[in-house]
């Protein structure tokens, strides 16, 4: 299960750098002229994703589990919000 939870994780740093990418992208098509206007823009997805934007990402466990993982139901999955999941996902083994 742990290995689960990691590959949970690092899917999402994953994403944060096809988010950011995408969305540097879209900024340089609608004219976005300061670097400013685009670093604020690629900073704010940096911690969350959409459901396109994993499916995008190719992170087939927050698909199927989107719902789930979107405590708000905002449709934005966040980093708290992905800890949270795996966290209550995580099964307690007692030591003996």
């Amino acid at each position: 299960m742990n290995a689960k939870l990691i590959g949970l994780l690092a899917i999402l740093l994953g994403a944060n750098i096809v988010a950011a990418q995408s969305l540097t992208t879209a900024a340089l098509e609608h004219g976005a002229q300061s670097k400013s206007t685009m670093y604020s823009m690629t900073t704010a997805s940096r911690d969350s994703v959409t459901k396109s934007q994993a499916k995008a990402a190719r992170m087939d466990i927050v698909v199927d589990n989107f719902e789930k993982i979107d405590a708000n139901n905002d449709g934005i999955v966040t980093r708290n919000e992905l800890r949270a999941y795996a966290l209550s996902m995580r099964r307690h083994v007692p030591l003996t």
